[in-house]
């Protein structure tokens, strides 16, 4: 895996991260920056903490024309929390 940071190859793995609700996600360390990431860094999903899944699946309502607002009451989430995701 390539470090986002600097690009080098020189990473290695560094424990993983528990996540609520979602399987742990493994870090990695790179040996020539000496900074921390996972495969997620440097993405749109990169600090979201509502699991992949359910933002795959608003994504999927909002293109069928699925309002803000609608969305949110079908998913259990505030409509700022869907349009910050999406």
């Amino acid at each position: 895996m390539r470090c986002p940071h600097c690009q080098s190859e020189r990473t290695v793995r560094n424990g993983t991260t528990p996540l609520k609700n979602q399987p742990p996600r493994q870090r990695y360390l790179c040996r020539e920056c000496g900074k921390r990431f996972n495969e997620q860094t440097n993405t749109p999903m990169a600090r979201l903490r509502t699991p992949a899944s359910m933002v795959s699946a608003a994504l999927n309502v909002r293109t069928e024309g699925l309002g803000l607002r609608a969305t949110g009451r079908s998913f259990g989430k505030c409509h700022r929390t869907i349009n910050t995701a999406v």
